[in-house]
């Protein structure tokens, strides 16, 4: 049986729900950037945010196939754009403020807290690796409580690399010792999670959420469809 489990997290363990395409929430942002002195539209802000963003990609594509970027050095490079130089005090806080205008949703699924305890307690490895920026995520794990159950948190914004590019799994092992040997990959995602998988030849566990894209083929080990994340391999004797 597995020794080592490796979560997604948002659409696995997290049910949330953002929308920052709203152009509420980009022109509730600009007046923060107002507040600095750097007067912008909402609109102004999200065309130049999209846009260094997306140079930022494409520079990151040069060393590997599915980079990621650093949300707050996008911010950094739209103030300056913008005639400021701000602080990385204040780049963390303009990060924040966007998720918290985008929130909508948040909270774990049922069951999240109990299964994670139970695999760490019965002397099983646990990890995540997630696509996102660390900023919001290391504040949304401490917030929900879960943080302290996982031996390792591998975030694509940290690490430059996002699934499902083997490479990223890679960095989880070199950094955080996990033993993809004995490893299964666990999330909601054929695109990223199973493909990741499949690609570093690990073992997966598909679970299907309402976040899960629609139409996309799942060649996974196990699939659950009814979302209900008791139900992964090996968990149940662990009990």
């Amino acid at each position: 049986m597995y020794q080592t489990y490796i979560f997604d997290l948002y659409g696995t363990l997290i049910d949330i729900e953002t929308d920052e395409e709203h152009p509420g929430v980009w022109k509730r942002l600009a007046l923060h950037f107002s507040y600095h002195g750097l007067r912008t539209s909402g609109a102004e802000l999200e065309s130049r945010f999209l846009a260094e963003r997306d140079r930022q990609l494409q520079a990151a594509a040069q060393k590997c196939r599915y980079p990621d970027f650093v949300m707050e050095e996008v911010f950094r490079a739209v103030a300056r754009d913008l005639g400021g130089n701000p602080g990385q005090a204040w780049l963390h806080e303009t990060v924040r403020w966007l998720r918290t205008l985008s929130m909508k949703h948040i909270a774990l699924y049922d069951g999240v807290p109990e299964i994670l305890r139970t695999l760490r307690s019965g002397g099983k490895k646990v990890y995540l690796l997630s696509n996102g920026q660390k900023t919001f995520i290391e504040a949304e794990l401490t917030m929900l409580n879960i943080l302290h159950f996982f031996h390792g948190v591998a975030i694509s914004s940290e690490a430059g690399i996002s699934k499902p590019d083997p490479l990223f799994y890679r960095y989880l092992a070199d950094n955080y010792g996990a033993d993809l040997s004995s490893a299964i990959m666990i999330g909601n995602d054929p695109r990223t999670d199973i493909a990741g998988a499949e690609t570093i030849g690990i073992d997966s566990c598909y679970i299907h959420t309402a976040s899960s894209p629609d139409n996309v083929p799942v060649k996974s080990t196990v699939q659950i469809w009814d979302g209900d994340i008791r139900k992964i391999p090996g968990w149940s004797l662990q009990k």
